[in-house]
């Protein structure tokens, strides 16, 4: 069990900081879906003088992720965002493509991967149903910060009441408490829908074991998550066009788990 809290990379200087990862669709000037993503993280990693990091791949070769260079404050997050924005808008004007914010593309759109071993080995291991919704679907991930394993483990247990506030808050389309998004994901992705508490890092390992995430806790999907980030992971909500949505986002979750500490 100690190898795998080792995984999780826990720092005090980052407590209550915040992350923000935000997915999206690529397409066409048609508003075509396509599987470009290695041709414009190309372009982003070799055009943002080393601010590479802000941008990542996701297992669709439809889909990018963007995040905030680095743990910050509320303050912070719309201006690291922005800069994010101007360099995005340059890539789209040098590679003729758009962002769609569509947090559950269509049933038809293509099924290509991204170009990774760790994907190869999940896409061999997923139904067509599964693969199917994982291209789908995108969302914003909002990160807090936490010091320690046992202080995660902690706050998690307590912030999962809020799981389905979380949901209705998160849900673009209406007043449900799960969005469309979210339907899919429980339908075809994961095998628990309310995040569980656990009595200790002992439970979570053992979960870890038999669900197969021990070596790579980032297969864990559950809507809320103790990352291996060293933060509470919060993955419910819809993804968005609106940057002021995201620092909402971002204040309730750092929030509840500030109460919870």
């Amino acid at each position: 069990m100690e190898q795998f809290k080792k995984l999780f990379r826990f720092n005090p200087e980052n407590t209550l900081k915040l992350g923000v990862e935000r997915e999206c669709h690529l397409t066409d000037l048609n508003g075509n879906i396509v599987a470009i993503a290695q041709n414009v993280l190309g372009w982003l990693y070799s055009n943002t003088n080393g601010r590479g990091k802000c941008y990542g791949y996701e297992l669709s070769g439809c889909q990018f992720e963007e995040r905030v260079e680095r743990p910050c404050g509320l303050d912070e997050i719309l201006g690291l965002m922005l800069r994010n924005q101007v360099e995005i808008t340059m890539a789209e004007r040098a590679l003729g493509f758009k962002r769609c914010f569509l947090p559950l593309g269509p049933s038809d759109m293509p099924l290509e991967h991204y170009p990774d071993e760790r994907y190869d080995r999940i896409v061999e291991t997923l139904s067509f149903e599964a693969l199917l919704t994982a291209c789908q679907v995108t969302g914003v991930h909002i990160l807090v910060g936490m010091p320690d394993p046992e202080t995660a483990l902690e706050v998690y247990n307590e912030i999962t009441k809020h799981f389905f506030d979380l949901c209705r808050m998160g849900n673009s389309y209406d007043e449900e408490i799960f969005s469309p998004r979210l339907k899919a994901f429980v339908k075809n992705l994961v095998d628990v829908c309310e995040p569980p508490a656990y009595g200790s890092w002992q439970d979570f390992y053992k979960r870890a074991l038999k669900e197969g995430f021990d070596k790579d806790p980032k297969r864990l999907w559950d809507f809320i998550r103790i990352s291996v980030h060293g933060a509470i992971e919060f993955r419910m909500f819809d993804t968005t066009k609106s940057l002021d949505k995201i620092v909402l986002w971002a204040d309730v979750c750092q929030s509840i788990c500030r109460e919870a500490m």
